[in-house]
């Protein structure tokens, strides 16, 4: 699947940046310094806490009532 092989390639990354340095990890892998901070915060330990998350709202406001 897609999704666990860019989860897993962001664990090697974030494994990287712990060991050598943030700025060191953006560098070698051609990754935003921004990207690193974010996925080394969201990092609990397991590939899975790096997947993508949903972008789609939860609600709007102009949105119709049921």
């Amino acid at each position: 699947n897609i999704k666990t092989q860019e989860a897993k390639k962001k664990q090697a990354i974030v494994k990287y940046a712990l060991r050598k340095g943030k700025s060191k990890a953006s560098r070698m892998y051609g990754v935003n310094l921004s990207c690193v901070k974010r996925w080394c915060k969201q990092y609990d330990g397991t590939w899975q806490s790096l997947l993508s998350k949903s972008h789609r709202p939860h609600s709007h406001p102009n949105q119709h009532t049921k």
